[in-house]
């Protein structure tokens, strides 16, 4: 009948944004507290009490928008920030060797030079790290250096280009 294959995420235009699905995500959340908490659910005009006073206080409807929008407000503050750390901080691409040691090329064309915690890390590789970016200096030649903290994943065996296999050997 029909087997169950995962589909192949070896392209980019394949692979799923999951930050933007994620900041999509935050974004309906918190336009929904938002309004929630204005009181938008309800005309003006209602009254379902049988005084000639009305009800005192907020209703229930009006606790509980503003409990969902206290707890959005949280959520939005712990995620964000999280998000946001974490993609500033991790690379992917092929490990190659460049003029002074290791280096990474990514996706959009970018070159690292590695430092740090590179012993784990092979040539050949496309891998996913962890670190941090070191700012180059106004006088600094070569490509953007990037100290390694983690070797987050091996995908194994860099995918081979149309480019590369187009090179014959000598």
């Amino acid at each position: 009948m029909y087997e169950s294959q995962s589909p192949d995420l070896t392209h980019k235009s394949q692979q799923p944004n999951l930050p933007m699905k994620r900041r999509w995500g935050i974004t309906a959340c918190a336009a929904l507290s938002a309004m929630l908490c204005t009181g938008a659910s309800s005309p003006t005009g209602c009254s379902s009490g049988s005084s000639s006073f009305g009800n005192i206080g907020p209703s229930s409807g009006e606790i509980v928008g503003a409990a969902f929008g206290v707890g959005a407000v949280i959520a939005v503050a712990i995620i964000v920030p999280v998000e946001i750390s974490r993609s500033h901080h991790t690379l992917n691409g092929c490990v190659v060797t460049g003029e002074k040691g290791l280096e990474l090329r990514t996706s959009d064309a970018k070159t690292y030079s590695l430092e740090g915690d590179a012993a784990s890390i092979k040539v050949g590789d496309k891998i996913k790290i962890h670190g941090s970016k070191i700012k180059k200096t106004k006088d600094s030649t070569g490509p953007q250096v990037f100290k390694v903290e983690m070797l987050t994943k091996d995908f194994g065996p860099c995918p081979v280009t149309a480019a590369a296999a187009a090179v014959p050997a000598h």
